[in-house]
């Protein structure tokens, strides 16, 4: 049954976010609907935070369209320094009748801004050829959603979503422009298909059609989400129920941590083992400036390497707070005014140690990155 479409125009349409996040390094933020026809039954939107005064049940069934998203886009991001936006929407038929994420790329590719996109929908392949023109000028970077190529799972957490073969084809049709593509393997439904051969089958199916990166992430579960999510686990899986009841003990509204940091092990050795990331590269800044976001970048991963390790760990308030550390570390170099070579290179690591959260220890980390990153534009030169 098609939705019902409640046309409004919003005050603004951009999102700014305080940090970028590491794992998908956008800076901004811009979606033309609320609500989603595919209504996915374990989508965190369907949480009451993001519902906010919306009934559960109109999630997928009337979607808020906001008509005025690319004239608001385009007055709010010239105004912005150039960053990372992740944009649009194309879920059907909404995208299809309206056209409104077309339009919002054409604001991105007439300011010049690097662009995100994470997806289900292979109609996002309609508009290969502004992407691929802010590719050119830019950067692009698209992650498609896959949770499982199960047919029997998706029926019966996501049966309105586009069929899993549909996205592979538009992530090859993707890859072969040039384009960065990569999975996000989120949620991971536990018990369900959290097991090696799921996760690996996810991992080769992406690297077949041209993903060069997977990023895994696990179910969230709270208010109207998790009630639609019990109720399909009961109906489906009931054999999973115990262990979803021991996972979200209590209510937790995310697995324990060792849960969590297992499997984001077992997905890094089954992407090394068919030569793939478990990290998306992210867009580095022509200029001075580049270097900050390429340090920044490797202290991130440093941050989720301490992730995954947290789970072994006898002292999780310590791993927790080298944690913080870390990402407090890549947000100072990240927002950096000024070119941290140029600061080492004029005041050496004591320079370095000035920064705030930089201590000897990211300092030595941070000047070897410095001497790579040299090595690297010279083979450039």
């Amino acid at each position: 049954m098609k939705p019902t479409y409640q046309e409004y125009k919003t005050k603004r349409i951009l999102n700014v976010h305080k940090h970028v996040d590491g794992w998908f390094f956008d800076k901004y933020s811009a979606h033309p609907y609320v609500g989603c026809a595919f209504g996915c039954e374990f989508c965190y939107c369907r949480e009451t935070k993001y519902l906010r005064d919306r009934a559960p049940d109109d999630f997928d069934r009337v979607i808020r369209v906001k008509v005025n998203a690319a004239e608001l886009l385009r007055r709010e991001l010239a105004r912005r320094p150039v960053d990372v936006i992740a944009c649009g929407d194309w879920q059907v038929p909404a995208e299809r009748d309206y056209l409104l994420s077309r339009r919002m790329l054409e604001v991105v590719h007439d300011l010049g801004f690097p662009l995100f996109i994470v997806e289900r929908s292979p109609l996002l392949t309609r508009d290969l050829d502004l992407l691929t023109d802010i590719n050119r000028r830019a950067w692009v970077g698209v992650v498609y959603s896959i949770s499982t190529l199960d047919p029997a799972v998706k029926r019966a957490f996501e049966p309105k979503s586009p069929g899993v073969k549909t996205r592979l084809a538009a992530m090859a049709q993707l890859a072969q422009a040039g384009i960065l593509v990569g999975t996000a393997l989120m949620p991971v439904l536990p018990f369900v298909c959290d097991d090696d051969a799921h996760l690996e089958e996810v991992i080769v199916a992406t690297k077949d059609h041209g993903g060069r990166f997977v990023l895994a992430g696990g179910l969230t579960m709270s208010g109207p989400q998790a009630e639609r999510v019990w109720r399909v686990v009961d109906r489906y899986f009931p054999q999973a129920r115990p262990t979803y009841e021991r996972l979200y003990a209590g209510g937790a509204h995310a697995p324990p941590r060792r849960y969590t940091a297992d499997l984001g092990r077992r997905v890094r050795a089954l992407c090394q083992k068919h030569g793939l990331s478990d990290r998306m590269p992210r867009w580095i800044e022509p200029g001075p400036l580049g270097v900050n976001r390429w340090v920044a970048e490797r202290l991130f991963r440093k941050v989720y390497d301490l992730e995954l390790e947290e789970a072994a760990s006898r002292n999780f308030a310590k791993m927790e707070r080298r944690i913080w550390v870390y990402r407090r570390a890549a947000w100072t170099v990240d927002e950096l005014a000024t070119s941290v070579e140029v600061l080492y290179n004029s005041k050496g690591v004591e320079g370095l140690m000035t920064l705030p959260g930089i201590g000897p220890r990211i300092a030595g980390l941070i000047t070897g990155w410095l001497e790579e990153w040299s090595e690297r534009e010279a083979s450039q030169d």
